[in-house]
């Protein structure tokens, strides 16, 4: 895949081998969210977006600015908005103003949103494993996680901010 054929047809598009493995890592991705979205929600009744500001939270004790949590969630500052206060009420987090610019909202774990991390990492991985990393041997686990950790760098680098 690394000559750059011209595309002239629709034929030629949907043969481009590039096109048609990007396209894989989309419909899998989509899927792998789907299914294992599902069962969180109605296990932990966290959705995957709560999850992972949890884990991001967990990561940070002293806490995440909003405009960070946005754009590590890839999400526009009123979509990251509404889903901390939805955890806010949930009991998950806090915001509060930063102490060194009080213009910046921090996010912090609470108690509640540490625990309930746990309970939905639990229940994940038994997940994750029936539905990833025991269909894929370790080193193709390990390889895919490897490359698309590097195209998820590449591209939160090159993305632009969201308003």
């Amino acid at each position: 895949m690394t000559d750059h054929p011209r595309i002239d047809t629709a034929a030629e598009a949907v043969a481009d081998a590039r096109i048609q493995a990007f396209g894989v890592v989309l419909t899998t991705a989509s899927r792998l969210e789907r299914l294992l979205g599902a069962v969180m929600e109605r296990e932990s009744g966290l959705s995957h977006a709560m999850f992972e500001v949890l884990l991001l939270l967990a990561a940070k004790p002293e806490g995440a600015p909003m405009g960070d949590l946005s754009r590590r969630l890839v999400l526009t500052s009123g979509g990251a908005t509404r889903l901390i206060d939805r955890m806010i009420e949930a009991g998950l987090v806090r915001r509060d103003r930063s102490r060194e610019d009080k213009r910046v909202q921090v996010v912090t774990l609470t108690d509640a949103g540490a625990d309930k991390l746990v309970e939905a990492a639990r229940r994940h991985v038994v997940e994750l494993e029936r539905h990833v990393f025991g269909v894929l041997p370790p080193d193709r686990a390990a390889a895919m996680v490897e490359g698309l950790d590097e195209l998820g760098r590449h591209a939160l680098e090159a993305l632009p901010p969201l308003g």
